[in-house]
């Protein structure tokens, strides 16, 4: 194992970050409506964007995650379809709630190896990629075994990044949880197509 690699963005941001997006305690899970701990950190994409691979590594698991949270169904199944990488420096490596995976298991990946491409699979509600990075090879997840993505990717200065998701139907919720004002302010009924496999795909 390599003792330090070089991580790269898997897709460059361009919509401004939300509170909702960032790694710690969210105040309001936008699928439980409570205080939930996020592992991970998520870029708000364009359906269909590709996704590469971070840092070199191999490929230890795809496909459709099944694991529901607390009980809610289908269309909150975990990280939806997902790519899961073994980094060189022995970091596991989540990219979830795509639409479809390109990578396949056992394959050597490095920073410019497409893995996947963005969706709003599982227990998404917004068109993005939640990447996570777990500090050993373990299935465990949560603030013990995780890290903050932003602690090893390259620096960007989110306050230039100020573009507006504008895709409905997920764009009128996208826009209240980015709200400076009050970025919780969001309800179930922003969310009425939670349980429609047109949008939660």
């Amino acid at each position: 194992m390599e003792n330090s690699i070089e991580y790269s963005w898997p897709i460059i941001p361009k919509y401004k970050v939300c509170e909702h997006d960032k790694y710690g305690i969210r105040k309001k899970h936008y699928v439980l409506f409570k205080e939930r701990a996020h592992s991970g950190f998520d870029i708000t994409a364009d359906y269909g964007t590709e996704v590469k691979s971070m840092a070199k590594g191999k490929v230890v698991c795809v496909g459709f995650d099944g694991t529901t949270t607390e009980g809610h169904d289908e269309f909150n199944t975990g990280y939806g379809n997902r790519v899961e990488i073994l980094n060189d420096d022995g970091r596991r490596c989540v990219y979830g709630h795509l639409c479809e995976i390109l990578a396949k298991e056992g394959q050597i990946v490095d920073n410019s190896t497409i893995i996947g491409k963005t969706g709003c699979s599982g227990g998404s509600r917004v068109p993005h990629l939640h990447i996570e990075i777990r500090k050993t090879n373990t299935e465990e997840t949560g603030l013990d075994y995780t890290l903050n993505p932003l602690d090893v990717l390259p620096k960007l200065d989110f306050s230039k990044i100020n573009l507006e998701f504008k895709t409905e139907p997920y764009a009128e919720l996208w826009k209240k949880m980015s709200s400076e004002k009050d970025p919780w302010n969001f309800s179930k009924e922003d969310i009425w197509y939670s349980e429609d496999e047109q949008y939660i795909r």
